[in-house]
């Protein structure tokens, strides 16, 4: 249920935009931001995830493909709104992945990214997650490929004495993200809280992509004549 309220939440940044859904599973998340999106496209590795999507969710405005998040097969500056939720925590190689983000961004475009805040999980050993960034090493990573970044805290305190003094350590150095339940507002812009549920993860935005990082582009990157997201010539994805 919180996951559903978190792309609710993420539907208000979507007006008439082309989305990218990365790490889609089955689609339920696509299919609510496509409601409110020009086009969206859903991407995921499960073979088994993506036909339930397409079996289920069967729209127009929807497309659903199997295509890694550390290497996408669209052209440069192809969507003009990205959401990762709880996805980013799962792959080998993040950086990767924020690489390919920031490419296939528009220059206005916005990221939406929702990771687990370590501070949360003391003595949570998940099996699934490669790893999970403390507050100033997400920030760090983040603002590596984007020129401005936000990561909002959690709206709960953590559950142990010890994320509760990894917090208050942090805190100390001044290292504390925008509190949205307080103040839900980005860049002076005023949001929709009404689907607002940041538990137990950070809610990080960013925008601007450093295009000084396409020195590293995949080989799928095409800066000349980028086709919009709708019809788009897709390389090495599987359409399920």
């Amino acid at each position: 249920m919180n996951h559903a309220k978190v792309y609710h939440f993420a539907s208000q940044f979507c007006g008439s935009s082309r989305v990218l859904d990365v790490g889609c599973g089955t689609g339920y998340g696509t299919v609510r931001i496509a409601e409110s999106a020009k086009h969206a496209v859903g991407i995921d590795l499960s073979r088994q995830a993506l036909r339930w999507a397409r079996r289920h969710y069967g729209n127009p405005k929807v497309q659903f493909l199997r295509m890694s998040a550390e290497s996408l097969s669209f052209a440069d500056r192809n969507f003009d709104f990205i959401v990762s939720t709880e996805n980013f925590e799962h792959l080998r190689d993040q950086q990767a992945n924020l690489r390919e983000m920031s490419r296939v961004l528009t220059n206005d475009g916005l990221l939406f990214l929702a990771t687990p805040n370590p501070e949360m999980f003391v003595g949570v050993d998940n099996p699934h997650h490669t790893h999970e960034f403390l507050y100033e090493e997400l920030l760090q990573v983040l603002q590596e490929y984007f020129s401005e970044c936000i990561v909002c805290e959690n709206s709960l305190q953590p559950g142990t004495e010890e994320g509760l003094r990894m917090k208050e350590e942090r805190k100390k150095k001044g290292a504390l993200g925008v509190n949205l339940s307080v103040n839900p507002s980005l860049w002076g812009k005023r949001l929709d809280a009404t689907w607002l549920s940041n538990t137990h993860s950070f809610f990080c935005f960013a925008r601007f992509p450093r295009r000084d990082v396409s020195l590293f582009q995949s080989p799928q990157s095409k800066t000349s004549s980028p086709k919009k997201a709708e019809d788009v010539s897709i390389r090495g994805a599987e359409c399920l």
